[in-house]
C-alpha cells in the first residue's frame, strides 16, 4: 500500500485579515481632526468645572430663610455682647518705675538703718565717714566685736549713686543716712532719709542709758533703814 507523499500535498496560503477602513488613531488623523478633538475635550472639561461649581455655590434663597437670618442675628448679638465685656474690662496700668525704685530705696535705707544699728551694738560704735556702708559688709580695721556681714548687697541706691553717710559727733546719737532720690542730688526734698526710728535692732540700743542719781539711792536707803 502505497503512501502519499507529502511533499507533493499543495501549500495553503497564509491567512490576512482584510479591512474595509484602515485602523486610523490620533497620529493618523488629520490636522483638522486633531483639532477637532481637542475642542471637544476642551468642552468636556469646562462643562465638569462648571458642574463642580453649582455644586459648591450656596443657593441664595437658603439665606432668606426666617431661621437663618435669626441664627445670623443671634450670631451677631453674641459678638457684640463678647466684644463690650472685654472693651469694658479694667486695663491693668503698669505701675510706675519711679515709684517702684523709690519703695525699694526706702526698704534699703531702713535696712541699712538696721545693719548700722546691729554693728553698733556689738562693736559700740558708730563706723566712721571713711567706712561709711561699706564697714557694713567687710571688716578691712579689724574692728573689735565685729559680727558681720551685715549686709550683701551693693552700697548704692536704685538710681545709681551711692547712699550717703555721715557718723554723729557722740554714740549715744543716730547717724545721718539716706538715698539721694531721683534727682541724684543730696540734700533736696526728695531725699529718702532714715529717721532715728530706723536705727533699731533686737540685739540692744545704741541710746544712753541713764545711771539712778546717787543722792536719790542714798535717800531711799536711809528711808529704808529709818524706823
Amino acid at each position: 500500500m502505497t503512501t502519499p507523499d507529502s511533499s507533493s500535498t499543495p501549500k495553503r496560503p497564509p491567512l490576512r485579515v482584510t479591512r474595509s477602513e484602515p485602523v486610523r488613531g490620533l497620529r493618523w488623523r488629520s490636522a483638522e481632526e486633531r483639532r477637532e478633538a481637542k475642542r471637544k475635550i476642551d468642552a468636556i472639561r469646562r462643562e465638569a468645572a462648571a458642574r463642580r461649581i453649582n455644586e459648591i455655590r450656596v443657593d441664595l434663597r437658603v439665606l432668606r430663610s426666617p431661621r437663618v437670618m435669626l441664627g445670623i442675628l443671634m450670631l451677631f448679638l453674641i459678638l457684640g455682647v463678647a466684644i463690650t465685656s472685654v472693651l469694658k474690662k479694667p486695663v491693668k496700668r503698669r505701675p510706675d518705675e519711679t515709684l517702684m525704685m523709690i519703695n525699694r530705696a526706702t526698704r534699703s535705707v531702713k535696712l541699712a538703718a538696721q545693719a548700722f544699728t546691729y554693728y553698733r551694738v556689738h562693736t559700740l560704735q558708730w563706723p566712721n565717714d571713711r567706712q561709711g556702708l561699706y564697714a557694713l559688709a567687710h571688716n578691712r580695721d579689724h574692728v573689735y566685736g565685729w559680727k558681720g556681714p551685715y549686709i550683701n548687697w551693693a552700697p548704692t541706691d536704685p538710681w545709681g549713686t551711692e547712699y550717703v553717710y555721715q557718723a554723729p559727733a557722740s554714740r549715744y546719737e543716730a547717724p545721718i543716712f539716706f538715698s539721694c532720690g531721683p534727682d541724684k542730688l543730696p540734700n533736696t526734698d526728695d531725699d529718702i532719709r532714715a529717721t532715728p526710728e530706723d536705727f533699731v535692732c533686737d540685739e540692744g540700743t545704741w541710746h544712753r542709758v541713764e545711771e539712778p542719781n546717787e543722792q536719790q539711792t542714798d535717800s531711799t536707803q536711809a528711808e529704808k533703814v529709818t524706823p
